[in-house]
């Protein structure tokens, strides 16, 4: 009798099993056969292993100035034994590729698929007055621009830096481009301060500019995105900065233009991405990786010291 109850215990839960297996929804699905990739990719170790998927969402991106609309993709939060975890981003339909993500406290890894040097100072965008009283933030072009000059002078290489604080190496560089000033009509900064850009010719220029006037020996160099040409680099120590277009992780349903510092690449189920240090989005542990396509990313500008 015992023997017979076991048995039916053992096929009501194989039962149930079953049926929660076959009821999960496929977004749920496919997002823990990314996380599954992840581990795979040697992502999720130590403190990130116990990683798991949070809510999920489905996002419609809409049109702005400088992006089309696309199709629709899933965002879900990643939860840890600390909280939030970072989060993930991939395509709707039948190739549900991976998009974008973000694993908290990954500050730097190498493995057999991924490569990411540590130790950019993450400086983040700020507000500032413009020329005509107004707000304005400060800008991804010179505040990558300055996290790169930072890590550089704070390894003894030289002092680019010099004794300007985070925040005054960002105007110093900014006051050498020309930057053009637009007015957040799509609800970037949801309103409080207009944008600011300028090329990444531009920037090579005022780096030139100010590495002479410190008298600072630098090797500067416009190129095509390669993700050959940034694991070189890498491989070398040197981190560089990166043109991309990404998502805006606080409304990922915009998407914009980005200069960013690339501190590493990977490889996931196939796929190459490029680790950043994002200077428009605050992660909860301070220099978190995120991680996006590497077909997002167009130009790379190097930024190599002379010994």
């Amino acid at each position: 009798m015992m023997k017979r109850g076991l048995l039916l215990a053992g096929i009501v839960l194989v039962a149930w099993l079953f049926l929660r297996n076959s009821s999960e929804k496929p977004e749920v699905a496919q997002g823990r056969a990314h996380l599954a990739e992840l581990r795979r990719s040697g992502l999720l170790e130590g403190e990130r292993s116990t990683v798991t998927l949070g809510p999920i969402r489905r996002i419609v991106p809409v049109a702005t100035r400088w992006s089309a609309a696309s199709e629709p993709f899933w965002w879900a939060e990643l939860l840890g034994s600390g909280g939030s975890a970072g989060y993930l981003a991939w395509r709707e339909g039948e190739r549900p590729e991976l998009l974008d993500f973000t694993l908290e406290g990954l500050v730097a890894i190498e493995t057999p698929y991924a490569q990411a040097v540590g130790g950019v100072p993450a400086i983040q965008q700020f507000a500032l007055k413009g020329p005509d009283g107004a707000w304005v933030a400060s800008g991804c072009v010179p505040t990558a621009a300055a996290s790169l000059i930072a890590y550089w002078s704070n390894r003894g290489t030289f002092d680019w830096q010099a004794d300007d604080s985070h925040e005054g190496l960002v105007r110093r560089i900014r006051d050498r481009l020309p930057m053009t000033i637009v007015h957040d009509e799509e609800g970037f900064t949801s309103g409080r301060m207009a944008l600011a850009g300028c090329f990444p010719g531009a920037l090579a220029v005022g780096l030139r500019q100010d590495a002479d006037q410190y008298r600072i020996p630098v090797r500067l160099e416009l190129a095509p995105f390669a993700t050959g040409l940034l694991a070189r680099e890498l491989a070398a120590g040197q981190p560089t900065l990166v043109s991309c277009e990404v998502l805006l992780p606080r409304d990922p349903r915009l998407s914009w233009g980005h200069e960013v510092v690339a501190v590493g690449w990977a490889e996931v189920a196939g796929a190459h991405f490029v680790g950043i240090i994002d200077n428009y989005h605050q992660p909860r542990v301070a220099g978190t990786i995120r991680w996006i396509q590497a077909e997002r990313c167009s130009s790379l500008l190097l930024v190599q010291p002379v010994k």
